[in-house]
């Protein structure tokens, strides 16, 4: 199994395309784009189709089960158990979350903003990883860069949302920071994870946050949407 998140490796980190960025939707130059997938495919000995959604902060999930796939338009979370199939979303401070049953050879790759997260989405990606044969108790998850809480600056009726969805926790929601509530978007993450059968043993939610290290990583709070993106993937080996 191979499983990882690109980093930008520029030396132009003030420049928004500056870097790997293999994201076709958000304006960089579409050459540069072909150059940069072209070099990713090179890393992955036995690769058979490498899979990236338009994403549109839905919470709709298809299930990659037969090639070639094509493009795949208002998606934000792909499950597959086809060996050689790379599987992969992108992100620029949401949270991108890599889940694998190993023993069952099943995987998936969620992109969870902070609408996707509000929406579970991480939850409906578990049931169809489970439809295709997945064990919940097998399952370990691994989350990719993404905005830390204290970078997660939000409106008054973001965190509404999050106090409603997550009632009874304290440690999503945060209104000591300033002016402004904060969001942990993975912690609540985690929150769906074991409620939805994950040992949270199994999840490892410890990766940097992209906007405090934004020349490393993609950041769209820092750089603007108009941005590149860091893609994270995940994908059987034959």
């Amino acid at each position: 199994m191979t499983a990882f998140s690109t980093g930008r490796g520029t030396d132009r980190p003030d420049d928004p395309y500056g870097g790997f960025n293999a994201c076709h939707y958000t304006h960089g130059n579409p050459q540069e784009v072909a150059a940069c997938r072209s070099i990713l495919c090179d890393m992955l000995p036995g690769l058979r189709e490498l899979v990236i959604p338009r994403q549109t902060h839905s919470l709709n999930v298809a299930l990659v089960d037969t090639t070639p796939v094509g493009n795949l338009e208002d998606v934000d979370a792909l499950v597959t158990a086809v060996p050689g199939v790379a599987i992969a979303v992108n992100t620029a401070d949401c949270v991108p979350v890599l889940m694998a049953d190993s023993e069952a050879g099943v995987v998936a790759t969620v992109h969870s903003g902070w609408r996707g997260t509000a929406g579970h989405i991480v939850l409906k990606a578990l049931d169809v990883m489970e439809q295709a044969g997945a064990r919940r108790g097998r399952i370990n998850v691994v989350f990719g860069p993404s905005i830390c809480t204290g970078c997660f600056e939000v409106g008054p009726e973001v965190a509404d949302v999050f106090m409603s969805e997550y009632p009874g926790t304290d440690d999503i929601v945060f209104k000591n920071y300033g002016e402004r509530p904060h969001v942990d978007l993975r912690r609540a993450i985690v929150h769906d994870l074991v409620d939805g059968g994950i040992d949270e043993s199994n999840i490892d939610c410890s990766a940097p946050c992209s906007r405090c290290n934004w020349t490393e990583w993609w950041s769209a709070r820092r750089m603007g949407v108009n941005s590149g993106r860091t893609l994270s993937l995940i994908m059987l080996q034959k």
